[in-house]
């Protein structure tokens, strides 16, 4: 009496492999979007406020994808939005918990609520308007909770001849 000896077909064997080679790879590309390129420089980061234009209103604080930011003001005092305020569409500008605030060219005064991570400039409360687009101010003069929003506009400082920029920029309501 001989041996049994087992014969496994070649093509399932060479089906399984191509599977297996076909996952590990995807597995590998979808580890590689989402970590990124381990040992390579990456981009530096955009600043949470920078400066940009809005038509009609002038030059304005936006955040890193340049949505205008706004301010809840009465009498150039910055006013509590929440509950029924929130409602309306704007959205508190936040950071993760622990980081700081980083400023583009031309602003200064950047923050956090105190024990909070809603981004402030100059201790006003920085908000979004859910309607905006890019370079869009649609939240300009609307009113809820006893103040009127406002996009706080830059001055933005004119060289002088011979090269000298005198100018800091500062912030308006």
């Amino acid at each position: 009496m001989g041996r049994a000896t087992l014969v496994v077909p070649t093509r399932h064997v060479m089906r399984a492999r191509p599977a297996r080679l076909v996952a590990a790879v995807c597995a590998g590309v979808l580890a590689f979007g989402i970590s990124g390129p381990s040992g390579t420089a990456e981009a530096k980061s955009k600043p949470t406020v920078s400066v940009g234009k809005v038509k009609g209103v002038g030059t304005v604080l936006v955040d890193s994808k340049n949505h205008t930011l706004y301010t809840l003001v009465n009498n150039h005092k910055s006013v509590a939005c929440t509950g029924a305020c929130l409602d309306m569409g704007f959205v508190p500008l936040t950071i993760k918990a622990g980081s700081k605030p980083t400023a583009g060219k031309g602003v200064k005064g950047l923050g956090v609520v105190p024990g909070g991570t809603q981004v402030t400039e100059n201790g006003f409360p920085l908000f979004l308007f859910s309607s905006d687009k890019p370079h869009q101010a649609k939240g300009q003069g609307l009113t809820s909770s006893g103040g009127t929003w406002h996009a706080p506009t830059v001055k933005v400082a004119k060289k002088k001849k011979g090269g000298s920029n005198a100018g800091t920029g500062g912030v308006s309501f």
